[in-house]
């Protein structure tokens, strides 16, 4: 019995902890080299990629993007790109639960 308790925790625990790691990917933001601030939960990493993948296809030079904070702005690929890439650092350190 001891033993199952035991397992029955450790499940309990890791929902728990699975839970923390959502809210926190949910809460990502992150800040580009030209101090805009962008949303970097996961929906907004795939709005990034399609944006980036869009703009470099049609060779459109930028997108109207609403910033964390939302500000409207002009957001080029390379700068989606560098968002894009530092949300997934963060939700990478993020990730791993011990």
């Amino acid at each position: 019995m001891i033993q199952i308790n035991e397992q029955k925790a450790a499940a309990i625990a890791r929902e728990h902890a699975k839970e923390s790691r959502s809210a926190a990917v949910d809460a990502i933001v992150v800040t580009t080299a030209a101090g805009n601030a962008f949303d970097g939960d996961e929906v907004s990493q795939g709005r990034m990629a399609r944006a980036i993948i869009a703009l470099q296809a049609t060779g459109t030079p930028s997108v109207t993007w609403v910033l964390h904070d939302n500000t409207v702005i002009q957001a080029t690929a390379a700068e989606l790109t560098e968002a894009l890439a530092l949300a997934g650092a963060a939700q990478a350190a993020i990730w791993v639960i011990d």
